[in-house]
C-alpha cells in the first residue's frame, strides 16, 4: 500500500478520505496518514479516525508520499495545489469505484470523483478538478480547478472555464460556457453563457454579483 495525505481537513477532505476507504475496500491501495490543514482546529467537533499532521504552508512534501486534494474551493485549490506541486508533491487522482469514465482523452492531475459520477465520451478534464456525484454530458470540458457539486446537469458540449464553481442541482444548457472564476448558484438553470468572475443564481440564472 502507498502512503497518502489528504490536503484539507474540512468537509470535502473528510469525504475524500471516505472515498479512499471505498477504493481500499475494492483493492487495497492507500494507507491514509492523515490530513494537512492550515486550520489546526478543522476537525474540532467531528468524529474522524485520522488526525491533522500539520499545516499546509510549512509542509515539506516527501517523494515517498502521495497527496489527495481535499479542498473544493477553486481559488484555494489553485493556490494550495500549485504551491505543493512546486515543492515536489505528487498528487494522486482519487476516483471512486462507482465512477464511470468513458472519455478517450487523458485525465488531468489530482482529479477527485464522488460516488456515481460519470465522465462521458469526449470529455476533457483539467488538473485538480473536483467532480461530485454528477454526470458529465458528452464532449464537455472542465478546465483546471473546476468544482462541480452533486446532482448537477452538465449537458453535452458544456465548457467550464478555469476555477469556476457549479453548486448543487444547477443545470447548464447544451453547449454553453461558464467563465473563469464564475459561480453558478444552487439550483440555477443556465440558458446563456456566464461571463468571467460572475455569480449567477435562479431559474433562469441571472447575474447576482461581479
Amino acid at each position: 500500500m502507498k502512503d497518502i495525505i489528504v490536503v484539507g481537513a474540512g468537509g470535502c477532505g473528510r469525504e475524500v478520505a471516505n472515498w479512499i476507504e471505498d477504493i481500499n475496500a475494492v483493492n487495497e491501495t492507500w494507507n491514509i496518514l492523515g490530513f494537512i490543514d492550515d486550520n489546526e482546529n478543522a476537525l474540532a467537533g467531528f468524529k474522524c479516525r485520522y488526525k491533522i499532521l500539520g499545516d499546509i504552508k510549512n509542509h515539506t512534501p516527501r517523494n515517498d508520499i502521495f497527496y489527495a486534494m481535499g479542498i473544493a474551493n477553486p481559488k484555494v485549490k489553485k493556490i494550495v495545489g500549485n504551491d505543493l506541486v512546486k515543492k515536489g508533491a505528487e498528487f494522486a487522482s482519487i476516483i471512486h469505484p462507482s465512477t464511470h469514465i468513458y472519455t478517450e482523452y487523458p485525465i488531468g492531475v489530482g482529479l477527485v470523483t464522488y460516488p456515481n459520477a460519470k465522465i462521458a465520451t469526449g470529455c476533457k478534464i483539467g488538473d485538480f478538478v473536483t467532480l461530485q456525484s454528477t454526470i458529465l454530458g458528452h464532449d464537455s470540458q472542465l478546465e483546471d480547478y473546476v468544482t462541480v457539486s452533486s446532482s448537477c446537469g452538465i449537458t453535452g458540449g458544456v465548457k467550464l472555464h478555469e476555477g469556476c464553481f457549479i453548486a448543487d442541482h444547477a443545470c447548464i444548457a447544451v453547449g454553453l460556457e461558464v467563465g473563469i472564476n464564475a459561480y453558478v448558484g444552487i439550483g440555477s438553470v443556465v440558458i446563456r453563457n456566464v461571463a468571467d468572475n460572475t455569480k449567477v443564481f435562479g431559474n433562469p440564472a441571472r447575474v447576482f454579483a461581479k
